[in-house]
């Protein structure tokens, strides 16, 4: 046997193209692959990493994740059929992803050296009464859409979008989160102005910080951080410059995310969370609840009603 590490590739559905791709360019960096079929999953103890191949397909992953979570294993997910249409640059950044995360010694991406001073800002002078962070991992983009799809545009609220992705699929999934046809999503660059009704999706690579004149700008990334984007990191972020802000919790798998909670909840923000049986995975809403910092728990819809009932009576 080989010293080489071992990676596991799950396949949900038939392995896609990206995925087999994917096979042999770990090979190529010395890893052993072993691939295996989500239906006959079973947990070999000589894998170092474990990488779940999603596709369109209505098997439900949860029991994998579940075991591989209750083993200790480490986890990685890939969407493969947005992976199958990148080509050139962006299918190289992908794969960097993909190794970065099997091993942080792999480079991934040159670190951004934008530096900009930042004053505090009063949203309510540009129609903002209430700012909600929308913390997502796998099985968040569906939840989200049906949570916007409730609103009609004109509350005075502004949504920052937090969901765990790879840079490159940045563009795809601000196109996906659109698709609620209510809240107009953005992707939240320099010069960005901030905007009631709309909702901010926060980059993988840059960090976003409000000036005050009400745009936005950038600054580096926290190199350390836990996973991209990084929602304790952003919470922090926004904690520091905004004076309230809220969170809705919605579908992932991920410990990221439980000291935002702690951090959002300990500076007075109200914390709603997306009930377990309507989360593809439910880790981190299930800890927030835990920590009984959540103060609602329903479905994206019922998420967003809650929002627009507080809103009408002013708490």
């Amino acid at each position: 046997m080989s010293n080489h590490p071992i990676i596991g590739l799950v396949h949900v559905g038939k392995p896609q193209a990206s995925a087999l791709y994917l096979a042999d360019q770990l090979k190529t960096n010395n890893y052993q692959v072993i691939e295996v079929d989500a239906e006959e999953f079973s947990i070999d103890d000589d894998v170092d990493t474990y990488i779940i191949n999603l596709s369109d397909d209505d098997f439900n992953i949860e029991s994998v994740v579940d075991k591989l979570t209750d083993a200790g294993m480490k986890i990685v997910f890939n969407d493969t059929q947005v992976a199958n249409d990148l080509v050139g640059w962006n299918k190289n950044r992908w794969l960097r992803h993909i190794l970065h995360k099997i091993d942080v010694k792999h480079d991934l991406l040159p670190a951004i050296n934008t530096e900009r001073d930042v004053d505090s800002l009063d949203l309510i002078d540009f129609g903002i009464q209430q700012v909600w962070v929308l913390a997502a991992s796998i099985g968040g983009p569906e939840a989200i859409v049906r949570f916007l799809s409730e609103f009609d545009g004109k509350e005075p609220v502004l949504f920052i979008i937090i969901q765990h992705m790879d840079s490159e699929f940045v563009g795809m999934m601000v196109k996906q989160l659109e698709k609620n046809g209510q809240i107009p999503v953005k992707l939240a660059g320099s010069g960005v102005a901030v905007q009631p009704g709309e909702a901010l999706l926060v980059p993988v690579d840059e960090s976003i910080v409000f000036q005050n004149n009400g745009r936005l700008a950038v600054k580096d990334v926290n190199q350390n951080r836990a996973a991209t984007p990084c929602i304790d990191d952003v919470c922090a972020d926004l904690i520091s410059q905004l004076k309230f802000i809220n969170l809705a919790v919605f579908s992932g798998m991920a410990s990221d995310g439980i000291m935002g909670a702690s951090n959002v909840f300990d500076n007075g923000g109200t914390i709603i969370t997306q009930t377990a049986e309507s989360s593809v995975v439910s880790s981190i809403s299930d800890e927030v609840r835990k920590m009984k910092m959540s103060r609602f728990d329903g479905t994206p819809n019922e998420m967003a009603q809650y929002i627009k009932e507080k809103l009408t009576v002013g708490d």
